[in-house]
């Protein structure tokens, strides 16, 4: 098995468990582990996208799915996607490009508004992290119980399902978009 392969069977796995946590009670599963296995997903994703390329340069790096808008905008793409309209497809991905970094910075080590990442000193998915309370002292955030208002924007109508979808949406037809 090659690396592509090997990612993309990874990152199905991912997005497999995503939809499984993302559908039980908030009560019962926090917003944070169905977005953990949706960013490890899109991360994956991506670099397998990327290999396909030829343009995964750091394979260790954890800022991927935020390249995918600027790599996927052909019209082949589009229409292997199910996209009748190249304009409307690449409006897609212009308008969502903010919500895919969004997602890469699900990630503890990508910083938010660092283009190559950079350790995350703010909410991230994974590990707790240190801030204030709202009468300034130090405290830390635990993520399991942080609202990060994401999960609801995947599940609902809107760009943040459109982005769920496109991301099922590649991951069933990728051997399409990038063998021809």
């Amino acid at each position: 098995m090659n690396r592509r392969t090997a990612f993309l069977r990874q990152a199905r796995s991912d997005f497999a468990v995503f939809e499984h946590l993302a559908r039980q009670e908030r009560a019962l599963v926090s917003e944070c582990h169905p977005l953990h296995y949706f960013q490890m997903a899109t991360e994956k994703l991506a670099k397998a996208a990327l290999d396909a390329a030829g343009a995964l340069t750091d394979p260790y790096s954890h800022v991927a799915f935020s390249k995918m808008p600027y790599r996927l905008a052909r019209a082949d793409v589009a229409r292997v996607l199910g996209f009748n309209n190249t304009r409307a497809y690449r409006g897609f991905l212009a308008r969502t490009a903010p919500l895919f970094r969004a997602i890469d910075e699900l990630s503890p080590a990508v910083g938010p508004r660092h283009p190559g990442g950079g350790p995350q000193e703010g909410p991230n998915v994974e590990y707790p992290w240190a801030s204030r309370d709202s009468r300034g002292h130090a405290t830390w955030i635990v993520p399991a119980e942080h609202d990060f208002r994401l999960l609801t924007k995947l599940q609902r109508s809107g760009e943040g399902a459109q982005v769920r979808d496109f991301v099922r949406v590649l991951l069933e037809r990728f051997e399409i978009v990038f063998t021809g």
